[in-house]
């Protein structure tokens, strides 16, 4: 299609319409802690609760305790899927939940690390490479809604989360798989858009056409 043309404006925005909601799905899907991978036993597990726990032990490892500012980051992290747990899903379930803001603040941290049981079997090494995985991705998230533009963090995220899944034995869900195919799907659709605003506009020939005539009709006719 033309560049500036009506049907190159609708693609455009289209594809930003199908981009805006590819970011969305996937940043709901990772703040409200969507499991990434299963293990063995069948339990889910999200990245941001893993990524909770591997600092949370690192602090304890070093023989202190979390930092008023790392605590909060990890609370404003987690606040969201656990709201969301006891002011929804728990009443679609039939059990009572508790919405006050504040408590589900202080327990936000306790409420993700207790379902991570797969940590402690799992090597130093392989801990290293899903922290990774989990941290890139989820900024790389939050950085494509903030940007508007699928960020490359995500992409790489799902690469490096992937391959940790491989190497400990972790089984990926449907719920990573479509993030990830969102994210090359951003990439690739950030590509085009780029590629369309680099192309020059196509000029129209009839200007062009008319002068060279009237040059040759103003030309004086030669005499033998």
């Amino acid at each position: 299609f033309k560049f500036g043309s009506k049907q190159g404006r609708r693609s455009r925005g289209s594809m930003v319409s199908s981009g805006f909601v590819c970011r969305v799905a996937s940043l709901l899907m990772v703040a409200l802690q969507s499991p990434f991978m299963m293990t063995s036993s069948g339990a889910g597990v999200a990245p941001i609760s893993l990524l909770t726990k591997y600092v949370v032990e690192a602090s304890m490892k070093n023989g202190g305790e979390l930092t008023e500012q790392a605590r909060s980051g990890l609370r404003a992290l987690n606040w969201p899927a656990h709201m969301f747990e006891e002011c929804v899903m728990r009443r679609v379930a039939g059990l009572e939940g508790n919405c006050d803001a504040t408590f589900v603040w202080e327990r936000a941290i306790s409420h993700a690390t207790k379902g991570v049981t797969l940590w402690g079997s799992l090597p130093e090494q392989a801990k290293q490479v899903l922290f990774a995985g989990c941290a890139t991705f989820t900024f790389g998230t939050v950085m494509s809604f903030v940007a508007g533009r699928t960020h490359l963090l995500s992409v790489l995220g799902s690469g490096i989360l992937g391959y940790g899944m491989y190497i400990n034995f972790l089984t990926p869900t449907f719920q990573f798989v479509v993030c990830a195919l969102l994210a090359l799907l951003g990439m690739r659709a950030r590509g085009k858009t780029a590629i369309t605003a680099a192309t020059p506009s196509a000029k129209p020939a009839a200007p062009i056409k008319a002068a060279a005539k009237a040059d040759v009709k103003g030309e004086p006719k030669k005499t033998k």
